[in-house]
C-alpha cells in the first residue's frame, strides 16, 4: 500500500489518528504541520500573524507536493482549499475524518490555532460546511465513528 493521507476539518482527530494508525499498522506516521513548523523554525501562529494565511497555505501546499514523506500523513484543515492539492490528494488514498460538527467545536473551541481566534461558532461552522464537499470530493473513506480499531481493520 502506498501513502495515507488523512485530510479533515482542524479539530477532528487527523494527528491523533495518525498516531495511533501509524503505531497499529508499524508505518512511520508525518505530520503536515509539525513538519512545516520545524522547516520553518515558526510556530503556526508565528507564520499567521507575521506572513499571513496566504504564504502558510503557499508552504502547505509546496510540501505536500513535494511528496518527500512515506506513511501516513495528516494534512491540514485547510488542505483541500487549493485546486492543485486537491488533484493530488484524489491520485492518493485519503481518509476523510469527519465526526460531528459539535466534536469538532469542542475540541477547537478553546485552541490557539489561528483560525480559531476572533471567530464565532458560527463562523467556524461555515468554514466548515464550505470546506465538506472539497474533502468528499478527495476522500476514498469517509470516517466518522471514533473507533480507530475499526479504522485501521478498513485498511
Amino acid at each position: 500500500m502506498g501513502n495515507i493521507y488523512l485530510i479533515g476539518f482542524m479539530g477532528s482527530g487527523k494527528s491523533f489518528a495518525g498516531k495511533y494508525l501509524s503505531t497499529q499498522m508499524a508505518i512511520p506516521h508525518f505530520d503536515l504541520d509539525h513538519e512545516l513548523v520545524n522547516i520553518t523554525d515558526s510556530s503556526i501562529s508565528s507564520i499567521f500573524s507575521v506572513k499571513g494565511e496566504r504564504y502558510f497555505r503557499k508552504l502547505e501546499s509546496e510540501l505536500l507536493l513535494a511528496d518527500k514523506f512515506c506513511g501516513i500523513i495528516s494534512t491540514g484543515g485547510g488542505i483541500v482549499e487549493s485546486q492543485r492539492n486537491r488533484d493530488f490528494l484524489r491520485s492518493q488514498f485519503c481518509i476523510w475524518l469527519s465526526p460531528q460538527w459539535q466534536s469538532i467545536y469542542n475540541r477547537i473551541k478553546n485552541s490557539d490555532r489561528p483560525l480559531v481566534k476572533n471567530k464565532t461558532e458560527l463562523e467556524l461552522k461555515a468554514i466548515y460546511q464550505s470546506r465538506k464537499p472539497l474533502y468528499k470530493a478527495c476522500a476514498d473513506i469517509v470516517y466518522r465513528e471514533t473507533n480507530l480499531d475499526e479504522l485501521t481493520k478498513m485498511i
